[in-house]
């Protein structure tokens, strides 16, 4: 076989893996814009025969990549007929702002503070920082709920919002970049007369634009979609974020599920289009395979 055929295949069988990723995605999007009639109609419980036969009842959908009748009218339910999605919509961004704009900060002084400060037990705490950051989100629940107790946060966005924003991964993230800097722009600053923030803010933040980019859009994905923090300490119905609220929602109103879905994904679905570039450095500056 040549190696023409062989990239060939090669590109036909990653076209096909692609295809079969982003079908949920294109259904999704297509299906936002089918009315609520059709939408009950082709998600519905049918029986084959074969079904029958072995007396087993199963749940089986009709997908239509095509809507037969093309209406805005899912989107006009959520977001002018249910004042409620729009309420944890903005719960979501309460949520996520905040610990995106807080890690950064911390992230960004602490490692710097690892970079270039030397004393003696600074790698043995880094190694700490590792080691907490490969911890399940499951193993850390537990003492992030004794200390919002503790802290009388418990049933509040602090809860949420604290742990997110001292979370290790973005200090791990940023000071791996930072070790690719030539410590030569750190002395030959200091030899002109530079103290450490105008080191921070003329020289690091120039050179850490990829890797604050990329750490801004995983820390944003992350926290957007979180659903066990929100369900552990959110109590209020009206405070929950959106993530929980779609977990639930076809329950109630199948018939806007994919629209608000569609609402839903489009900050993540627009970060990653727009910084694509900027994750992909970020992350091969960082190290990180």
């Amino acid at each position: 076989m040549s190696h023409k055929a062989k990239e060939m295949i090669s590109y036909a069988i990653l076209v096909s893996i692609s295809l079969i990723f982003i079908f949920p995605l294109i259904i999704t999007v297509t299906n936002s814009f089918v009315t609520e009639m059709e939408i009950g109609l082709n998600y519905t419980t049918k029986l084959s025969l074969f079904d029958v036969l072995d007396q087993v009842s199963e749940n089986f959908i009709s997908m239509n990549i095509i809507p037969s009748q093309f209406s805005f009218g899912q989107y006009k339910e959520v977001l002018i007929n249910q004042p409620s999605f729009i309420i944890l919509l903005m719960n979501s961004i309460k949520i996520t702002v905040p610990v995106v704009i807080g890690n950064l900060v911390i992230s960004l002084l602490s490692a710097y503070a690892f970079t270039i400060w030397e004393w003696k037990y600074k790698e043995v705490l880094f190694f700490v920082y590792v080691i907490v950051m490969l911890m399940p989100l499951q193993a850390v629940l537990v003492p992030n709920y004794i200390i919002a107790e503790q802290l009388n946060i418990k049933e509040s966005y602090l809860a949420i919002i604290l742990p997110g924003i001292f979370s290790p991964f973005g200090t791990f993230l940023l000071r791996q970049g930072l070790k690719n800097m030539p410590m030569e722009y750190f002395e030959a600053a200091q030899i002109d007369g530079a103290n450490k923030i105008q080191v921070l803010v003329y020289i690091v933040l120039p050179q850490m634009k990829s890797g604050i980019a990329a750490l801004t859009m995983l820390t944003f994905i992350e926290y957007w979609n979180l659903v066990e923090q929100a369900i552990i300490f959110i109590k209020d119905y009206y405070k929950e974020p959106l993530s929980v609220f779609l977990s639930r929602i076809a329950d109630g109103n199948i018939g806007v599920i994919f629209a608000a879905s569609c609402i839903y994904m489009f900050l993540p679905f627009w970060f990653l289009i727009v910084g694509q570039k900027n994750l992909e450095k970020g992350i091969e500056l960082s190290g990180i395979k």
